[in-house]
């Protein structure tokens, strides 16, 4: 297909007001991109048929839009002085509407964008790829939503004696004032991993050595890549205890070392010789990680409610205080409350701060009568 071919079926798929017009266009664009790629033609020409294809496939899309949104009245672009017909008379399958659709609701600057960085790349132009754009555009419409309304919300939360949340760095905001030494039950974090943050270990280490009860513990995830230096800096103020490990359903891809991880470790150091919390529950080291799409709502960083839940029921009693130094998304202080234990931590995004606090204030405690042992292994 060259240039003058290519600008005319551009041409004809802007001037196209009807599915079987664009699907025609889109079939042949198909057609000739099969043909081109088997005849070992340049993959340029390749993705000149499937701009075509993709373009066409969002032009439907945006024609089903129109027909779902005005059931083919008047205020539709496309409207037609005949009855609108059903996909199956279209010839369109609803797989293909719902993916067309997917496709049509992807701003036009980054669609377009897309395209030019694709081929920028040298890489072959598809559907899924920008089936896979518009699931992730969505996303961040839905997390900049939440994060308006955490906003708000934040603006709504009363002083709690027993909830405490600040907004800042760890080493500044949590200092003897806010946290007396020696009175933490448990300090369980989720700091950020990789080299850039390796230095943050070792002032945790100081951080929960100071505001530990001697013989409590500081239960800390971490990622593998780096653990001999995560644990040298954790040994320089506290005692090392065990590693214990979430199993997830979903694999974080280590490309570098061609490994798919499903483990995420769990550190054990106590301040001084470990005290067990005297409680019932013997703590499983091999813990069912919470599912994927439940977990990562707001976050891709972010970990499991139940996980905390039940480091939280199993470390400490009701009442007791838990600290979180590295608050993230909440998900730290929602389990402290549920499970009726005091709180204090802190978050040094913002963003991030703001949608604590509104996790904190649709979140009810339930009370320490209830736990989820039976569902921790």
């Amino acid at each position: 297909m060259d240039l003058i071919i290519f600008d005319k079926a551009r041409n004809a798929l802007e001037q196209a007001v009807s599915i079987d017009e664009v699907k025609q266009i889109r079939d042949k664009a198909e057609a000739m991109r099969l043909y081109i790629k088997q005849s070992g033609e340049s993959l340029i020409m390749q993705n000149q048929c499937a701009e075509i294809k993709i373009r066409a496939e969002r032009k439907a899309g945006e024609i089903l839009q129109e027909t779902v949104q005005h059931g083919g009245d008047r205020k539709s672009k496309y409207h037609h002085d005949t009855l609108i017909p059903k996909l199956n008379d279209m010839g369109v399958s609803r797989l293909q509407s719902s993916r067309w659709q997917q496709i049509a609701s992807i701003p036009e600057d980054n669609f377009d964008t897309h395209i030019e960085e694709i081929k920028i790349k040298g890489e072959e132009l598809t559907s899924k790829e920008f089936l896979s754009l518009a699931v992730n555009i969505k996303k961040e419409r839905d997390r900049q939503a939440r994060r308006e309304k955490s906003a708000a919300d934040a603006a709504l939360v009363e002083p709690d004696d027993r909830i405490k949340v600040l907004h800042g760095d760890f080493r500044e905001v949590l200092n003897e004032e806010v946290v007396p030494s020696d009175t933490v039950s448990l300090v369980l974090t989720d700091p950020m991993y990789g080299k850039d943050y390796l230095h943050l270990w070792d002032d945790l280490g100081k951080f929960a050595s100071r505001i530990l009860k001697p013989g409590h513990l500081l239960v800390a995830y971490t990622g593998q890549m780096y653990l001999p230096q995560v644990i040298n800096s954790l040994e320089k103020h506290l005692k090392y205890v065990w590693t214990a490990g979430i199993k997830y359903s979903v694999a974080n891809a280590i490309f570098p070392l061609q490994i798919n991880n499903y483990l995420k470790l769990v550190l054990l150091f106590s301040k001084g010789d470990y005290t067990p919390t005297p409680n019932p529950y013997w703590f499983k080291d091999h813990i069912q990680g919470d599912a994927y799409q439940e977990t990562k709502v707001e976050s891709e960083l972010q970990q499991g409610l139940h996980e905390f839940e039940y480091l939280i029921e199993t470390f400490t009693n009701s009442g007791d205080l838990v600290c979180d130094p590295f608050l993230g998304t909440g998900t730290c202080v929602v389990a402290a409350k549920l499970k009726g234990r005091r709180f204090v931590g802190s978050e040094v995004l913002k963003e991030r701060y703001d949608l604590t606090l509104s996790r904190i204030l649709q979140t009810s405690s339930e009370g320490p009568e209830k736990n989820i042992h039976g569902n921790a292994d």
